[in-house]
């Protein structure tokens, strides 16, 4: 029967397995917290397809660990649904069905065997007794109780079956009758099944059966003799004992289950912490951002494969979020909380990774149209928000919950390599003075000597030179505009804000030299020549003015520039405004274009705003404002 009813099995798993792949059910919440912030909002509403904290998946209608289950029962033998509900090992439970049928022929074969001498002599009795005994037997084996079962109907099957054969048992001798081993079987079936209770309850209904028909065939019941006692006490044993077998091998089971769930756990944490180490070694390899955000973008493709990037970090100063890292998505240079896309939005307030199986269904959108599922999570350290981080790809279902939890983790180091790298580039900024004129000496020092001595030689053969000679006079010219550019170069190197000369007036010197060497018109408006900020602050800000008119000289085409500076209690505020082609602001951040964050890294290491206004065509504005209001301390 082994093969038969392995092969029944499998083809009763294949049926279910299309119905376990439509329906849904929920994992418990993936690993993972976040250092600070509001408490995670509440679930969301039904049908919106976004979850908090967990993953939506695939279940079964018909209960995904009944098929699991079944399924592991092959190399066994297989079983049938009679034994689904037991919650028995795999193994064991594969051999219940087989040996409670064999039981059943057993017995049956003992009263045919004993009953043959009677029944061909005509007892009627007998043949009665059994013809009802090979009948259930036969039925039973076809179609088994489905033990355990919660259903009344169930149970009431079971009790039956010790009914019938009880009355079919009483017409041929009740307790000495060859079948009572039938009826034994059929109380063991139901105690099996349900329990003590179960078990008395069909042994009382067999006895009831018995006393009603050996009464009316003058075959009274009784203990008169040494076989009905002991058949009764059969009775009474096959009531008693399957339930502690069952119980025992319920407990071996659950103990199983529990080691088995216990290293699946485990070897699942040893997957993740796997992958965490080895991102936890890559990624706080610099200290550069650009390379904490490089090495950080090829972690996040590696690990989750998504076709969305969207890294913003959370600007302190203005309350803004800036974009580091947008690949595949067009996000704003600068954008307030409220202007975020919405699933960003959401995940800044929560305290847990967020994911969205399906956009399609979600209520808010995601980063990019083209996006059909998402995860999104807040990145926060040392109990403050750093940025956030969301990653979107064009199928649906294509986040698990394995993703979910490695996020959580991953956020985590991504948040502290990325504030390491903020703090790290606002002191290096901060100590950059003392490596610029260190290198100013030494261009000077090497380079301009040594192209001062070739422009004196050049002009030396020049002068003693009978004929003219075209490429010495091209070569000489030549290198005179290099040492043009050099003393340029050597005069923003050492031109720098001191105690004795504020931006004010170094400003107005770098303005004057801009027209000198471009020819573009351009104005210097100081609010109070005699106000000032602290040195290191206008430094960083003249550094920042000096990169903007670099960039105007080289890209932007303009025939003027407007340059104000102010500074009104304990506050500065630069602007650089010029009528150039201006750019579409959206470009800067879009993909791995970075534009103009060299400015932008220089105003947050003084804890200055920096906002960029321009459009292709209407020139652009750049508005730097540092400093602290008075009354207030500066960090």
């Amino acid at each position: 029967m082994g093969a038969p009813q392995s092969q029944i099995m499998a083809d009763r798993a294949l049926t279910t397995l299309p119905f376990a792949m439509n329906s849904t059910t929920s994992l418990p919440p993936a690993p993972g917290r976040a250092p600070d912030g509001p408490p995670p909002r509440g679930p969301a509403a039904p049908g919106n397809g976004t979850i908090t904290g967990v993953r939506r998946v695939g279940a079964a209608t018909v209960g995904i660990d009944q098929m699991l289950g079944a399924l592991r029962t092959l190399p066994y033998g297989g079983s049938d649904d009679s034994t689904g509900e037991l919650g028995l090992q795999p193994k064991v439970r594969a051999t219940v069905s087989p040996v409670i049928a064999s039981v059943r022929w057993a017995a049956a074969m003992f009263g045919m065997v004993f009953g043959t001498k009677a029944a061909l002599t005509g007892d009627l009795q007998i043949v009665l007794t059994l013809a009802v005994c090979v009948f259930i037997t036969t039925w039973r084996t076809s179609l088994p109780i489905v033990l355990g079962s919660r259903s009344a109907a169930h149970r009431l099957v079971a009790v039956t079956d010790c009914l019938f054969l009880g009355i079919a048992v009483g017409c041929s001798g009740a307790l000495t009758s060859p079948f009572v081993a039938c009826v034994a079987a059929a109380i063991g079936v139901a105690a099996l099944g349900w329990g003590v209770v179960v078990g008395l309850v069909g042994l009382a209904a067999a006895l009831a059966g018995m006393a009603l028909t050996s009464g009316l065939v003058g075959h009274w019941i009784g203990l008169g003799s040494t076989m009905a006692i002991v058949s009764l006490a059969s009775l009474v044993v096959a009531a008693l004992v399957p339930p502690l077998i069952g119980r025992r091998l319920k407990r071996r089971a659950l103990a199983d289950m529990a080691v088995s769930g216990h290293m699946d756990a485990l070897a699942e944490t040893n997957n993740l912490l796997t992958m965490l180490n080895a991102v936890a070694r890559t990624l706080p390899t610099s200290l550069s951002l650009r390379d904490a955000v490089d090495a950080a973008r090829e972690q996040l493709v590696v690990t989750f494969r998504p076709s969305v990037i969207c890294l913003i970090e959370f600007d302190e100063i203005g309350h803004e979020w800036i974009p580091k890292l947008a690949e595949g998505c067009v996000l704003r240079p600068t954008s307030r909380t409220a202007d975020l896309p919405p699933m960003l939005a959401r995940a800044a307030v929560g305290s847990g990774p967020i994911v969205v199986p399906n956009l399609m269904v979600a209520t808010e959108p995601g980063i990019a149209a083209g996006s059909r599922s998402g995860l999104y999570v807040r990145l926060a350290a040392r109990d403050r928000t750093v940025g956030l981080l969301g990653l979107e790809h064009q199928l649906p279902d294509h986040f698990s919950a394995r993703d979910l939890g490695l996020l959580a983790g991953f956020a985590e180091i991504l948040a502290l390599t990325l504030d390491n790298a903020r703090w790290f580039g606002r002191l290096r900024s901060l100590g950059a003075e003392e490596e610029r004129s260190r290198i100013a000496r030494d261009l000077h020092d090497r380079l301009g000597q040594w192209l001062t001595y070739i422009s004196f030689e050049l002009e030396r053969i020049l002068s003693t030179s009978t004929g003219s000679s075209p490429e010495l006079t091209q070569l000489y010219n030549d290198v005179q505009s290099a040492l043009d550019e050099l003393r340029d170069t050597l005069r923003q190197l050492r031109s720098g804000v001191s105690s004795g000369r504020s931006l004010a007036k170094v400003g107005r010197e770098l303005s004057e030299r801009f027209i000198e060497r471009t020819d573009i018109a351009t104005t210097w408006t100081v609010a109070d020549p005699d106000a000032a900020l602290a040195v290191p602050i206008e430094n960083e800000l003249l550094r920042i003015l000096q990169e903007s008119l670099s960039n105007i000289e080289q890209h932007a085409g303009a025939t003027r520039v407007d340059i104000t500076w102010v500074v009104v209690g304990g506050v500065g505020t630069l602007t650089i405004t010029d009528d150039g082609v201006g750019f579409d602001v959206a470009e800067v951040v879009r993909d791995n274009a970075y534009g103009l964050v060299g400015m932008r890294e220089r105003a947050d290491a003084i804890g200055a705003r920096f906002t960029i206004d321009s459009e292709p065509g209407r020139g652009t504005t750049i508005v730097v404002s540092a400093g602290a209001p008075a009354g207030t301390k500066e960090s």
